[in-house]
């Protein structure tokens, strides 16, 4: 298996490697291009000398004929040469993102500090970024051939002037080179910033639902806008530093072109030459802006191709570094909520200052009414996964409805974002709570305070004491480097922060061991009957939260609901009563 490449000058050059028919072919006609263009002033200077001067019509007609020629070759030449630069461009692009995509693809996963948004960017942007350096490789030799052809003509025509040149455009070139590496880190700085951008974009987006759910909007743009905001300072950055190295080329290129004019004007005072000698070399100085102005842009862009390789490189390097040399993190898979449009045959859920009560569920069985007291739990169990789903959707409808601060829904599937942990816990803004000025933000975290009592009862203080940091711990996207029970914590932990009036929670805990689950269900009961205002409503068949309710409601697959206390519905003789036991003790 080839070796990765360890540097972006690695990766160019094995990239090279791979193109270097289409690159050679592009260099040599697009050479062919710049010398004739080099021998347009060449050749008008001799039809002055040979045709003009003398009066010659033979000699005008082969002049025009052969250079006709010489701008059919010159056409030609730059027509096949650029397209051969520009396949070998994008078929490296191509190239570099089937390799990208293939490596985060198979990779058994990707690196803790690498994430979806960022492999995006890179195998996007940057791909396409680090094959700029073909297109422009052909250009590059052709305009340094093109500048070799016009000092052979001079120090043919003149010696002295064609000696100038020799001299004064390698300084040029050297002067304009200079600033490259600077240039280069420019651009690695703004790519590895609207990779940041892409990152966090992503990161928002797979967690919409819970943002939108806990209101989460107004920090969600913040916390994007920053990240754009980066970006566009980057950018800038990057886009000073171009514009400088090209003004730099344009004053060296003009300082050049000044010389060699003052130099070739004092030659003609002195009738040192002819008058075609001098008009072709007047041509041949105007002629050089354009391979000297192509050589200075062009060093700007091997600049950004180059810090694009190197984070390409990079990027592939920490896919393929070994296994046991990453940060493992537990995996576990979570059973995901089945839903289903029931929009003309949905449960009824209405909310009065006393609790919350739910009519016309089970919707294909013997309906009957729930009513959740404030300041109560309710446990209810669902034989029939698809009607908790029913009722999962009627309950989403309605917080969204009443808004966060009323009530909220927080889903089982564990959505956490690039951040820290005290982050992702106090992601709710909501404008119109009172106590949301109140709250002073620590200036070195990018959250405010969270309470003992909402860490102790989601079980999240013990994950504190685990890592680094505490709350301000950071969390990559989606929680990747914390394991499915330590995001189940967090994603409690924000749920009972935000501190809705009635709150539904869906399966909390089934990536938690037993001891802690029984631990969270009775902190968590405790933290939500210390005021008589607040409901809350678990769907789960969790021993734990259904010994700890106050209420439980079995909903068997037919039949009527069975509620009361969990003790009582263990005791039970009624219908489906068999069933909860074989639910809750399976």
């Amino acid at each position: 298996m080839p070796k990765t490449p360890e540097t972006g000058a690695q990766l160019l050059r094995r990239s090279a490697r791979r193109r270097i028919r289409p690159l050679l072919g592009g260099a040599a006609t697009l050479s062919l291009w710049q010398v004739c263009e080099a021998l347009v002033p060449v050749a008008i200077g001799i039809i002055v000398d040979r045709a003009i001067i003398p009066l010659s019509m033979p000699g005008l007609i082969v002049s025009v004929l052969g250079l006709g020629l010489l701008f059919t070759i010159l056409s030609l030449g730059y027509r096949f040469g650029a397209r051969l630069c520009n396949a070998a461009r994008e078929h490296e692009a191509h190239a570099l993102r089937v390799e990208i995509t293939h490596a985060a693809l198979t990779a058994s996963h990707l690196p803790p500090d690498r994430t979806s948004g960022e492999v995006l960017s890179i195998a996007s942007a940057d791909a396409d970024t680090a094959a700029t350096s073909f297109q422009q490789a052909g250009r590059g030799i052709a305009s340094v051939l093109g500048m070799i052809t016009a000092a052979v003509f001079l120090l043919i025509a003149d010696p002295v002037t064609g000696l100038v040149v020799l001299v004064a455009v390698p300084i040029g070139l050297i002067i304009v080179a200079l600033p490259g590496r600077s240039v280069s880190a420019k651009a690695t700085a703004q790519l590895d910033a609207v990779a940041s951008a892409g990152r966090s974009a992503s990161d928002l987006m797979h967690g919409l639902r819970v943002v939108k759910a806990m209101g989460g909007e107004p920090w969600a743009v913040r916390r994007y806008r920053a990240t754009s905001d980066a970006a566009a300072e980057a950018g800038i950055a990057t886009g000073e530093r171009t514009g400088r190295l090209a003004g730099l080329g344009a004053l060296v290129m003009s300082a050049v072109l000044a010389i060699v004019l003052i130099v070739a004007g004092l030659r003609l005072i002195d009738g040192q030459m002819s008058v075609g000698a001098l008009i072709g070399i007047l041509g041949m100085t105007a002629f050089l802006t354009e391979p000297m102005r192509a050589l200075a842009e062009i060093v700007g862009l091997f600049a950004q191709s180059h810090g694009a390789a190197e984070r390409i490189a990079r990027l592939l390097g920490d896919i393929d570094a070994p296994n046991d040399a990453r940060d493992g993190t537990e995996t576990i898979t979570e059973a995901a909520t089945t839903t289903r449009n029931t929009a003309d045959n949905r449960p009824s859920v209405t909310t009065t200052e006393s609790g919350i009560t739910i009519t016309g569920w089970p919707t294909n069985g013997d309906a009957g009414e729930l009513t959740t007291a404030s300041g109560t739990l309710t446990c209810i169990v669902s034989e029939d996964a698809e009607d908790a789903a029913v009722l999962l959707s009627a309950l989403t409808s309605h917080a969204r409805t009443l808004g966060p601060a009323r009530m909220l829904v927080a889903p089982h599937d564990v959505d956490l974002f690039e951040g820290t942990i005290g982050s992702n816990i106090t992601m709710v803004v909501a404008d119109d709570r009172s106590d949301t000025d109140d709250r002073a933000v620590d200036c070195a975290t990018d959250h405010p305070p969270v309470s003992a009592e909402v860490l102790t009862a989601s079980g999240a203080d013990e994950l504190l004491d685990l890592v680094d940091g505490g709350l301000d711990y950071r969390i990559q996207e989606l929680g990747g480097n914390l394991s499915g029970g330590q995001r189940q914590r967090v994603a409690l932990a924000r749920a009972l922060n935000a501190d809705p009036e009635i709150l539904v929670l869906v399966e909390p805990t089934t990536a938690v061991d037993a001891v802690t689950e029984a631990k969270i269900a009775h902190g968590l009961c405790r933290l939500r009957r210390r005021t008589r205002d607040r409901a809350t409503i678990i769907l789960t068949s969790s021993p734990a939260f259904l010994a700890a309710a106050d209420t439980v409601v079995y909903r068997p697959t037919s039949g009527p609901l069975l509620i009361g206390s969990h003790a009582d519905l263990l005791e039970a003789d009624a219908d489906g009563a068999d069933a909860y036991r074989d639910a809750v003790t399976r």
